[in-house]
This record gives structure tokens, sequence and C-alpha cells, in this order.
């Protein structure tokens, strides 16, 4: 072998040894045969779930308890009666609604409201303590307090600055009385003067009066921590037919529905309003079966719920007038229909038996399956998210601390400035 053949063998067993060593010392690099024990993972911590205490309420409520829930009651005595301590303490009622019938002044409204809170000191949930005040002609404040005119006197002046201030004194001055829950105002669009029902009570003709001056109306009376109910949807202005009477059958098309009597309830939907009063109307060319909107799954599930995307209280009008209770279903029907269209709280504003009735049917109805405790459960859970929200109580009041904002120099002089603009 040439020294020139030997040195290029060296050559190559240097390069070759020089590859091993520094393979064998590359970082990381692993030349066992022995497999690697998989290292242990890190468990990364979920956030807790959101706690929701109105579910955590419900789940802790039985169906009585539930269903009681469901009714706003009246009576028709001056006094409350052992009846009505029943419908408190042993059906769980939701909440009253009261007329001027069962108090002739601020300091009886107040032991009134008081009463009522007292007796439901025990019940897991505040009730409603709601009343119809308009203004005008429909009017609930005692007459030592401060009366404002009807709707379309508003509506004529034409400021929604004042309807504004309207509504904040008449929040106020229900607060005062113990009432935490107002139906109203109207936001029906009435053209028409033969409309005798709702003429006065209708902030005008026009879609855009009756919206600028009905949030106006609300946003003053929420401002007061009284909730607002607006109502009669889907929109009683176009019938001379009253609801109290007969069922008005309005023979518009739903795009006419859109247009006119539907903007003002989105427009408040937009606000986020949290509880809505349907009206006893029927709208055969939308809805053929002729029912009342407060029995149309068509008017509350369908048009109401997935098309406008409600998703506060559907409070019905009284079911005791002739449009819901003068049909040809029987009560218990009626209201199984209601509570499948959409409904989750019944008015019940005079007897006794028929409330009874009400929960009794609904009870039944839940245990033989006709309507499942599910469906139950969403228009309950409804309710208690809306009490919570509004932080209600059965705080009883003070009857002289509560006499200090009613009917005082402040609220009058919203009043008189009503009045000064209407004689311009």
């Amino acid at each position: 072998m040439g020294r020139r053949s030997f040195l290029f063998i060296l050559f190559l067993i240097f390069v070759f040894a020089l590859t091993i060593l520094s393979g064998c010392s590359t970082p990381g690099r692993n030349t066992e045969t022995t497999p690697i024990a998989p290292s242990e993972t890190t468990e990364i911590p979920m956030p807790p779930k959101e706690i929701d205490p109105s579910q955590i309420l419900l789940d802790q409520m039985n169906l009585e308890e539930k269903i009681g829930q469901m009714l706003i009651v009246g009576f028709e005595e001056a006094l409350p009666t052992p009846q009505t301590q029943q419908l408190i303490q042993e059906n769980k009622i939701g909440g009253f609604i009261l007329f001027q019938r069962n108090y002739k002044d601020f300091d009886g409204a107040v032991q009134l409201t008081n009463q009522l809170k007292s007796w439901n000191k025990e019940n897991s949930l505040p009730l409603f303590i709601s009343v119809d005040e308009e203004g005008g002609t429909v009017s609930r404040i005692p007459n030592e307090g401060t009366k404002f005119p009807d709707a379309r006197l508003l509506g004529q002046i034409n400021d929604p600055s004042l309807t504004y201030r309207m509504g904040q004194v008449i929040g106020r001055e229900l607060k005062s009385m113990g009432v935490n829950l107002n139906f109203a105002p109207v936001l029906d669009i009435v053209s028409s003067k033969e409309n005798k029902l709702l003429i006065r009570r209708s902030f005008g003709n026009t879609p855009e009066a009756v919206t600028a001056h009905g949030l106006q109306f609300i946003n003053g009376q929420q401002e007061s921590e009284v909730i607002a109910v607006p109502k009669h949807f889907p929109g009683h202005g176009d019938t001379i037919v009253d609801s109290h009477g007969g069922l008005p059958k309005i023979m518009i098309e739903k795009d006419m529905l859109h247009q006119r009597e539907l903007i003002p309830f989105l427009e408040t939907f937009k606000e986020g309003i949290d509880a809505l009063m349907v009206g006893h109307l029927a709208f055969p060319l939308i809805d053929p079966s002729g029912l009342p909107a407060t029995k149309s799954a068509v008017m509350m599930k369908d048009l109401l719920r997935t098309e406008l995307g409600y998703e506060g209280l559907i409070i019905t009008d009284d079911v005791e007038m002739s449009a819901y209770m003068g049909q040809k279903d029987d009560l218990e029907a009626s209201i199984l229909l209601s509570i499948r269209g959409g409904v989750d709280v019944f008015v019940v504003g005079h007897t006794y038996d028929i409330q009874i009735k009400i929960l009794d049917s609904i009870r039944k109805a839940v245990l033989d399956g006709r309507i499942s405790e599910e469906r139950i459960n969403e228009s309950v859970l409804r309710i208690i998210r809306t009490k919570n929200k509004y932080n209600l109580s059965d705080e009883i009041l003070d009857v002289e601390q509560a006499r200090q904002d009613f009917g005082i120099q402040e609220h009058k002089e919203v009043l008189d400035a009503i009045k000064k603009q209407s004689k311009k």
C-alpha cells in the first residue's frame, strides 16, 4: 500500500469517528434502546360554571308553587279576605292586581299592600303588586295623588319629554303605594274615532307618535323602579269591538301588522322590555283558527317569540273578559291552549272560584301529561328572573314615610306643565 493510500484511509477513519462522537454529544439526542416513559400531562383547570340563582330557586320549588306563580289575581272586596290569605299562603299565588274598589285613599292602599306582603313573607318569591295606571280614563291612583290626563292629550301636545316626566311621576306614586308593576302604557295605534275603548287611551293614530311617547312613558316609569307592561299586543287599534264584551276580529294581513301595529312593540323589545300584555284579539287572516291571540300559538309562539325574538314575560289581559271566556272552549281547554301557545302569566281579576279552577286545571294537566312540567318551568323561570332583576321585595312600608313621595308639589308641577302646554 502506498503512503498516499494509507493516509487517505486514516483520514476516512478519523472522519467516521468524529461523526459518531458529534452525534453522541448532540443535545437532546437519546441513544438508549429502553423505551421512554411518557411524561405526566398537566390538567388545565376548567373555569367554574356560572351559578344561576333563578335556576337554583326554580329547582327547589314544588309543582304547586310553580303553578301559583303563573297567576296575578284580584278580589272584589274592599279588604282582603281569608280566601285572599289562602291564595297567598297555600296556593303561593304570584301576585295581585288592585282596583280602586280595594282601597279608598292612599293610607288604605299602603295598608292593603302591606297586608298582602306580610302574608307572603314565608314564601320563596315576593309578590307582583300591579295596577292599571295609564292616566286619565284608566287610573288607580287615589284622589289625593297626581291625576294625569289621557295619553291622547300627551300625543297631541307632542312633547315626549313631558310624557317621560309623567311616567316618572306615575312610577314614583305607585311605588309609594307598594305597587311594583303597572299594566301601561297602551301601545295601540287608534285611527278610528269609533274605537270608543281606546280612542282616549292611545297616544295617537300613527306608529311614530305611539312609539315616541310610549317609550318615554316606559323609561320614566322604570326609572322610578316600577315594571312597565305595555299593551295590547299585537294591537287593539283597528277595531270598534270592545274585547270586554266580545272578540274583536281584526281583518288585516301580516304585512300591514308589521308596517303599523307591531312597530311600537318592536321598539320596546330593542329597549329590553321585560313584560308584555297580550290582548284577546283575533287576526283570522294571520291565524285562520280565529283564536284570540291569548290562545294562539301562531301569534305568541311563532310571531312573538320566534319571528320577533321577544324573550320577556307574556301576560294575558284579564281572562274573565268575554273575548276570552265567552268563546266555545271551556275554561280548562282555554287555559291549556294558552299555555301551549306561550302564556307565562294569567291575569284573573275578579272571581275566586275561577282562580282556583285555573290553578286546578293546570295542576291536573301536568299530572296527567297534557302539559309537561318542563313547559311550566320555562314560564316560572322567566317570572323568577323578572322579580330578581327588579329586586322586588315584600318590604313593609311606613305609611308616613311613603306619603312623602305621593301627591307632592314637585309632581303637581309636571301636571301643571302638561295643562299649560295643552292650552297652546
